[in-house]
């Protein structure tokens, strides 16, 4: 009997201690309740559509103890009440709980989206709710107002603005951009679009050149110095034009895309600019290949401002574009076009511009004649060597303090050309060379 009671004995003693020294299972009390604060967003919290947040959650004990070691677990669901995202989170600094990354998707319901929290753990679980509202972001925007769809200019990091904002769903058009503030060269990028109703029978280069400078005229965020050969391509489902352009200066690198979209009945031009672009990318593609239509949305919207309705801009005929003339023993005339025959109240208004170290000084004068002579005083004025020139009709409102015309544009600008005027090899200038900026 001894015996048999000392066989048992041990293996009872291992039991116990195999019971004592197993894995531990944690098990959630759920009689306790847990705490949770939604730290962020908040109720009073607005994010756009296609940024990007993390939200913050607090978890307690019955004690008021924060809790590190639960799951948790974010729920989001938009305006309509439908789930967009189910979020995990993990414990950090500051004892709180933060989700990964999340960016608000585009093309969803904007309002008081909802949140709600889910977090277990051994001492217990718990739920929380919580709003935050979504606001449209400016592609939504001009989605609903336009009818078509374009993401946003954005290479390099940059925060675009929307700069131009002209006309209605059938007639219109937009520039957004922005740049980056360096020395000089300012990092940059622009996307400009041009809607206008109807098909314009684009058949020839010709026709497209002559739509986009007569019928659109407003170019360009910066002035347009000049639009290359337009070559027929294939633009997504469209049959299309594309032509590169000229800057305000060497580093401008510019491109048009026009093109008929029979789905809306709209010929629709679509213009990127970019400076100093990220490497390894057509940052032309990158901007406009998100373009669509949209012609489900019967878009009705009207633009801010009215799109101005002109005249076409003169024609320069010369100097050509970047002609250098040396010294002043032959005048430099500038000539244009006839826009037509002049009224007894309309001129053509000359405008003239230079640089000089950061400044950049702007003359006006006018005339009825399709020339003008600059002034032999520019070239003695301290300068950079480049007089920019363009020509506007105008029609006359009243008398400048000059006692010359003043009045309004009925055409739209011309393009931006530019003249080199210099001093002769082996002469010197009057005045010294400060010019720290591109010229052309």
């Amino acid at each position: 009997m001894k015996k048999h009671i000392f066989i048992q004995y041990p293996i009872l003693v291992c039991l116990l201690l195999l019971a004592g020294c197993g894995p531990k299972t944690e098990t959630t009390d759920a009689n306790r309740q847990l705490t949770i604060h939604l730290l962020y967003p908040l109720e009073t919290t607005e994010i756009e559509m296609g940024e990007t947040f993390k939200s913050i959650i607090q978890v307690q004990d019955e004690q008021g103890r924060n809790v590190e070691n639960a799951k948790t677990t974010l729920t989001v669901s938009d305006a309509a009440g439908k789930q967009v995202a189910s979020l995990s989170s993990e414990y950090g600094s500051g004892e709180v709980y933060r989700t990964q990354t999340w960016a608000i998707p585009h093309k969803m319901t904007e309002g008081a989206w909802s949140l709600v929290v889910e977090a277990e753990a051994a001492a217990g679980q718990g739920t929380a709710s919580g709003t935050f509202i979504v606001n449209n972001s400016t592609g939504e925007i001009l989605l609903n107002n336009y009818g078509f769809w374009v993401d946003a200019p954005s290479l390099r990091g940059i925060v675009p603005t929307l700069m131009k904002e002209r006309g209605d769903a059938q007639d219109g058009m937009i520039i957004w951009g922005g740049m980056i503030p360096t020395m000089h060269i300012f990092p940059e990028n622009w996307l400009e679009v041009h809607w206008r109703a109807g098909d314009f029978k684009l058949q020839t280069a010709d026709d497209v050149r002559r739509f986009v400078l007569d019928e659109l005229g407003d170019l360009g965020f910066r002035p347009v110095r000049e639009l290359g050969t337009f070559e027929p391509v294939r633009f997504k489902d469209w049959d299309a034009w594309q032509a590169q352009a000229r800057g305000l200066v060497l580093s401008y690198d510019s491109q048009w895309m026009v093109f008929y979209s029979p789905e809306v009945d709209k010929t629709y031009a679509i213009s990127t600019t970019v400076v100093q672009p990220p490497s390894g990318m057509d940052p032309h593609a990158v901007l406009r290949d998100g373009f669509e239509v949209h012609p489900e949305m019967n878009a009705r919207g009207t633009a801010p401002e009215p799109l101005p309705r002109f005249l076409p801009p003169p024609k320069l005929i010369s100097p050509e574009l970047g002609t250098r003339v040396y010294g002043t023993e032959e005048p430099i005339v500038l000539r244009w076009e006839p826009v037509k025959e002049l009224a007894e109240d309309e001129y053509y208004l000359v405008s003239v511009d230079y640089n000089y170290i950061e400044n950049n000084p702007r003359l006006l004068y006018t005339t009825r004649e399709t020339q003008f002579t600059l002034p032999e005083s520019l070239y003695e004025t301290p300068n950079c060597g480049v007089f920019n020139w363009r020509i506007t009709l105008m029609r006359q409102t009243g008398v400048g303090e000059d006692r010359g015309p003043k009045g309004e544009p009925i055409s739209f600008n011309s393009l931006y050309h530019y003249v080199e005027w210099r001093y002769p090899p082996g002469v010197e200038a009057p005045f010294d060379l400060r010019c720290p900026n591109e010229q052309f």
